[in-house]
């Protein structure tokens, strides 16, 4: 019997693809949320940027920007979600078909 405490799952050892699947759902679950706090903390970043620019248009030009990549970031990470969760449906892989983002809990 294989017990991790990540997964908050217990899978027979004996079932290595079931295994394989929590653990490529909790990773890529790790990813998602890190980048889900990396879009907030720049646009955050972005927004004191763009308040501090005081008329400057350069840097306003530069907290837009900052706010438009910050954007655009997260559109690219959802879209990655999506394109794995439609390759695993095309191609029948189990561990991406069912692929969800799980937040973490105590």
């Amino acid at each position: 019997m294989i017990c991790n405490p990540v997964l908050n799952d217990c899978t027979s050892s004996s079932d290595p693809t079931g295994y394989t699947n929590n653990v490529l759902s909790t990773v890529v679950s790790l990813f998602f949320i890190v980048g889900i706090i990396y879009f907030f903390w720049h646009l955050i970043f972005a927004g004191y940027h763009l308040i501090g620019a005081d008329g400057d248009p350069k840097k306003f030009e530069q907290a837009k920007n900052e706010m438009t990549y910050s954007v655009l970031g997260i559109f690219v990470i959802f879209s990655i979600f999506a394109i794995m969760k439609l390759v695993g449906t095309v191609l029948g892989i189990a561990g991406l078909e069912s692929l969800t983002i799980t937040w973490p809990h105590l």
